[in-house]
């Protein structure tokens, strides 16, 4: 089975579905997955990444094992990994009622301030998810999304974040108090460099002003 699995994940379009279905409590199966996520081969990585983020959302008790894995992951040099562990933590958040993600809670947000410009934006779109499970974590997740000015990125890079921030912000806006700072951050946002984000924020305000 793993033979087959392996080879599964050589090709460029599995069937993903099938395969889920197929490996989902199979810890051996799944320790490939994760393994695969730090492969050399990018069709490999890319398909256990794709593979991975669909059992975490169907199967979160099956992949949660694999926490540390997944929080080691997060340290990573290489960006890619940084970001398959962005994109997987947050679906196990129900296993444990998010005790677990608690105590990562800064380290996952500090990758608002990573060296890439990719991981922040995998941040700001997977606050809906972690919201969806713990509401009450609203604030001061905004808080942190707000705070994207502090971070060492340069001004162009900072604009291409935005645009993804301001999406996240769209979809917390009804459970946060502070709406207002909200609207001054993105009304700055009609100004900035990236066409994008101009866009973003336009229909943002559009919704919300």
């Amino acid at each position: 089975m793993l033979a087959e699995l392996a080879s599964a994940l050589h090709e460029k379009n599995p069937d993903i579905e099938t395969l889920t279905r197929s490996i989902a409590g199979n810890n051996e199966a799944l320790k490939l997955i994760i393994d695969g996520l730090t492969f050399s081969v990018d069709t490999y990585r890319y398909n256990c990444n794709t593979l991975i983020v669909q059992l975490a959302r169907t199967t979160p008790k099956a992949v949660f094992p694999f926490w540390d894995d997944l929080v080691r992951l997060l340290q990573s040099s290489n960006t890619y990994h940084r970001c398959s562990a962005l994109n997987v933590i947050p679906h196990l958040i129900p296993v444990d009622g998010g005790a677990a993600f608690d105590g990562v809670f800064d380290r996952y947000f500090s990758r608002l301030d990573d060296e890439s410009v990719i991981p922040p934006c995998y941040v700001a779109r997977n606050c809906h998810t972690i919201v969806s499970h713990r509401p009450e974590w609203s604030q001061q997740i905004v808080e942190r999304l707000l705070r994207i000015e502090e971070t060492h990125h340069e001004a162009g890079r900072k604009d291409l974040i935005k645009a993804d921030i301001i999406e996240a912000l769209d979809r917390l806006f009804d459970a946060v108090d502070n709406k207002s700072e909200i609207l001054v951050f993105v009304e700055k946002q009609l100004e900035c460099s990236s066409p994008k984000t101009r866009k973003a924020a336009a229909a943002f305000l559009q919704r919300h002003r």
